[in-house]
């Protein structure tokens, strides 16, 4: 994946090699460089001072020099220069400078412009730059001796400019050819690596993983859930803002990189790196204190474990979630209620049999059956859904208890299937309506305080309406009482009706509040979408 304003790793790849490749070529091809023409030019010069030493040493040069007849020294040294092409310049001189021979014949018999050869008279063999003649560049001189070993003159062997520049280029060349050859083969290499790179990383540039990976940070640091991973030798890998709270760990940066018995020290993470067999609702304790619970989970590459994975949630928050959603919580509380009503209709029939009030006690029996089975009987007669039925019971005695007035609306229906959504669903929803309007009243200063519950269930559609003569809804609080954790009743309350809006939009079914101050609300739910359809 390329991005615009982004280098790719092709392109990283190939650049960093290619600087690397003509830089190492430079600093060879200087350091080579200059070793190796040094080195040619002593071969040179070698060749230069040996070439003159035997021409010196010739019979026709020493002929020359002595005036006598010295046979065809211009044949013989002109066949030399043709036969040795690295040879620009032979020079045969007296030791006043006049030209016995030159490669140019029209300065035979000329003077030499130039002092280089003086030495060659005290008997010295040496190589010089010298370019007083024919624009050479470096000149071998060496001493013509005569019989009777005095000096008679000097023989000068020489290159021209455009030779040593000729070596120098070509040498140049050479090298040149060699980083040229070394960048394609950086390229081709770099080229392969790249492309295994991005094979390995699944097709994605570098600069793509930097910003998966802060966009990773991000959501797992948003999730309630706490998250500790660990490598193969149980080694902290990672730690997010809520395994630092729940484990109530000061610093999650202070555990990275140590062992995972640091955040806890009785933690049995490390065993999944030897069995590899996933643990749930592992109880954790805390250092200070708090229950959490936590599932262990494998982390495998290639079928082979190479870490785990911890995901920690508070042991309180998941009971009440579970509790609120299957509708249990609200099926205890009415039971509870339920039985403190018996228990305190026990205790007068107790009182009355022992004030031996016994045809008294026998009429509060019978009235008080008579109540009970009427107000079942209706909700029963109504109400189909047993846990639906079982769940408005305990919550008129619960109501009662309270001094509050639970009214079932004559009207209302509710058959046995389940037909726009789960029973279980069904009691948290009208559970947790029903809890938020007791809680509303139960803080209301007036007598009249009543509920009233309608249920209406046809083919077309589910109708649910809690209303209650409580203060109503605050209308800063209305436009966000579905938020989790909005109450008006202090902490840890406002959970709710957040549950009832998840449930509710869950099953596809819309909820409207009216509410007047001083006068109550009321919550309408409806479903018009059977859950067959809503699957479907």
């Amino acid at each position: 994946m390329e991005h615009q304003g982004t280098r790719t790793l092709h392109a990283q790849l190939t650049r960093m090699n290619l600087v690397l490749v003509l830089a190492t070529a430079l600093l060879a091809l200087a350091g080579t460089l200059l070793i190796t023409l040094r080195m040619e030019h002593q071969s040179v010069d070698l060749h230069l001072t040996e070439s003159a030493r035997i021409i010196s040493q010739l019979p026709q040069a020493r002929q020359a020099l002595e005036q006598e007849q010295s046979g065809d020294l211009a044949a013989i040294l002109d066949e030399i220069i043709l036969q040795s092409p690295e040879i620009d310049l032979i020079l045969i001189g007296d030791t006043q400078g006049c030209l016995y021979y030159s490669k140019d014949h029209a300065l035979i018999g000329a003077t030499y412009g130039s002092t280089a050869y003086h030495r060659t008279i005290q008997g010295e063999m040496y190589v010089v730059e010298d370019d007083s003649l024919e624009k050479a560049d470096r000149c071998a001189f060496a001493p013509v001796y005569g019989a009777d070993g005095i000096v008679l003159g000097f023989a000068a062997v020489g290159i021209y400019t455009r030779s040593t520049l000729s070596l120098t280029l070509s040498t140049l060349a050479q090298f040149l050819l060699i980083a040229v050859a070394a960048c394609a083969l950086g390229l081709l290499l770099s080229s392969r690596l790249s492309r295994r790179i991005k094979a390995a990383l699944m097709g994605y540039e570098p600069e793509d993983f930097r910003r998966l990976f802060h966009r990773q940070q991000e959501v797992l640091d948003a999730l309630e859930e706490g998250i500790v991973a660990i490598d193969r030798s149980g080694i902290v890998i990672f730690i997010n803002e809520s395994a630092a709270r729940l484990l109530r760990l000061s610093d999650r940066l202070d555990y990275l990189g140590r062992p995972v018995q640091r955040c806890d020290k009785h933690t049995t993470l490390p065993r999944m790196l030897r069995t590899g067999k996933p643990e749930y609702g592992v109880h954790v304790e805390p250092p200070g204190g708090g229950q959490v619970l936590s599932d262990h989970v494998p982390i495998r590459q290639d079928g082979k474990v190479v870490g785990a994975v911890a995901i920690f949630r508070d042991r309180r928050e998941v009971t009440q979630m579970a509790e609120d959603l299957t509708g249990v919580q609200h099926m205890v509380e009415a039971m509870r209620a339920y039985t403190h009503e018996f228990m305190n209709k026990l205790h007068v029939i107790h009182g009355l049999l022992q004030l031996k009030k016994y045809e008294m006690a026998q009429t509060y029996i019978m009235e008080i059956t008579k109540t009970q089975q009427q107000a079942v009987s209706r909700v029963m007669n109504q109400i189909e859904n047993p846990m639906a039925a079982a769940l408005l019971v305990g919550q008129t005695s619960r109501a009662a208890e309270l001094g509050i007035r639970l009214v079932l609306d004559p009207g209302s229906h509710l058959s046995r299937k389940d037909q726009f959504l789960p029973s279980a669903a069904f009691v948290s929803i009208l559970g947790n309506l029903i809890t938020n309007a007791m809680d509303s009243l139960n803080h209301a200063a007036r007598r009249d305080k009543e509920i009233t519950v309608s249920i209406r269930e046809s083919e077309e559609g589910l109708l649910l309406c809690v209303e209650d003569t409580g203060p109503g809804v605050d209308p800063a609080v209305l436009p966000h009482m579905f938020e989790n954790g909005v109450s008006t009743k202090g902490e840890q309350r406002g959970t709710g009706l957040s549950i009832v809006k998840e449930l509710t939009d869950l099953y596809h079914g819309q909820i409207r509040v009216e509410s007047h101050r001083g006068v109550g609300a009321a919550f309408y739910v409806t479903f018009h979408q059977a859950m067959e359809e809503a699957k479907a």
